[in-house]
């Protein structure tokens, strides 16, 4: 009846090829949400630490050396408060024997 011409495998035909690359090829070239997320991110990095408020790496390690030296200071007033308490009583010790004796 109709002239048929040989029958090719469907993988074969370049058509078909490309509506199989179709998916990819369009992911490529569609901008998705994170896309677009990493490169207002990249952009834009340094003003949303500042705008956030966001520590960085040497801002922890700033603030960390801060905390030591700050410790450090709070023993040693508390070793200088014990001393001068035990000064403080045995002043008053002394003044009530002053004031005691004739």
């Amino acid at each position: 009846m109709y002239p048929t011409t040989t029958r090719t495998r469907l993988g074969d035909s370049p058509h078909v090829r490309r509506i199989y690359g179709l998916p990819s090829s369009l992911g490529d070239r569609i901008p998705t949400l994170e896309r677009t997320l990493d490169a207002y991110f990249d952009i834009h990095f340094e003003d949303i630490i500042h705008e956030w408020q966001l520590l960085t790496d040497n801002d922890l390690r700033d603030l960390e050396s801060r905390l030591d030296h700050v410790t450090r200071e709070i023993t040693a007033l508390y070793t200088q408060k014990s001393d001068l308490e035990k000064r403080a009583d045995a002043l008053r010790k002394e003044l009530e024997n002053l004031e005691g004796s004739p």
